[in-house]
């Protein structure tokens, strides 16, 4: 029989299960703030503190659980490791993911997930920053047509004719949590990489996700808001999506994508999201958007691929 290309090459072939866990990235946290949205909306509709809170906790038991199944024993850790777990998970789920749902309150779901789409982005421009380097020419490409690509999306916000897009008087607000969203989440994800080199992504998460509960329970105990009375059975439904495929499977997912494909192939979740969220939100909740927001998020999916293909 003759060799496969993989055989001549000497590389393994990548499994059929890589390639489903690529596709629950793409659909999974491509409706993750339609859930979001379903959750802090409604007569019955649960605060973000005690929506981030609540699923934080529900996320880290899960995911801890499943990592000291597999690994039968808690890791032994520094005590950097744990300040660098702390940290990151205040900037990636307190600051990145919790002021994404902030902005959800006010704002179309399919609009923040387009805004978010621009993740990729932020993190190159916050690599050449970090390490001081001039960008190839590609990447400067990119870098200003995504920027203007984001204008585009918010532009109808921001000078008032995307009132079905985000309430009336919270434009401003909304596009500001937002970016610090992006930043933040990007930033966390690059402070993070020594991490992973040290300790099981398992147990990161984990560890990322318990501070982020702990922070946000704070904040939940002292807005002193009421639970509502009895969520729909919608409400029930996206929560528990947002706890067991948003946040367990869909990390577990993202996790056994970097170990099986290219950095490229796996940053592809970040332009097809918007894509599938602009459809969830259209079809699901009847969202509507600007024409000149969806050249905006053209734009911008094409200016990924720009940078993207541009790395190694």
């Amino acid at each position: 029989m003759a060799p496969t290309a993989a055989d001549r090459s000497g590389t393994p072939a990548i499994p059929f299960s890589a390639y489903a866990h690529l596709l629950i990235i793409y659909v999974v946290w491509g409706g993750a703030y339609l859930a979001v949205k379903i959750c802090i909306s409604g007569p019955a509709a649960i605060t973000v503190p005690q929506l981030q809170s609540t699923r934080m906790w529900g996320a880290a038991l899960l995911i801890g659980a499943v990592a000291l199944a597999r690994t039968r024993r808690v890791p032994h850790l520094t005590r950097r490791d744990i300040a660098l777990c702390a940290a990151t998970g205040l900037l990636m789920w307190v600051g990145g993911n919790g002021l994404a749902t902030l902005a959800s309150r006010h704002a179309t779901s399919s609009f923040i997930v387009m805004a978010m789409g621009a993740i990729p982005l932020w993190s190159c421009l916050l690599e050449l920053l970090i390490a001081r380097a001039l960008p190839a020419r590609r990447v400067v490409l990119g870098l200003v047509l995504g920027l203007a690509g984001l204008f585009l999306v918010v532009a109808p916000t921001l000078i008032g004719t995307g009132t079905a897009i985000i309430e009336p008087g919270y434009a401003g607000l909304t596009v500001l949590f937002l970016v610090g969203a992006g930043l933040s989440w990007s930033l966390g994800t690059i402070v993070q990489r020594p991490l992973m080199k040290r300790m099981r992504p398992e147990w990161a998460a984990t560890l990322q996700l318990l501070t982020a509960a702990l922070v946000l329970t704070v904040v939940a105990a002292g807005e002193h808001a009421p639970l509502p009375d009895m969520p729909s059975t919608r409400q029930w439904l996206a929560f528990g999506f947002l706890i067991v495929f948003a946040s367990v499977i869909g990390l577990t997912s993202y996790i056994r994508v970097i170990g099986a494909f290219s950095p490229v192939i796996a940053s592809t979740f970040a332009y097809v999201n918007p894509i599938i969220g602009v459809l969830l939100g259209w079809v699901l909740l009847g969202e509507e958007i600007a024409p000149v927001s969806l050249l905006g998020l053209g734009i911008v999916l094409a200016s990924i691929a720009i940078v993207l293909s541009g790395r190694r």
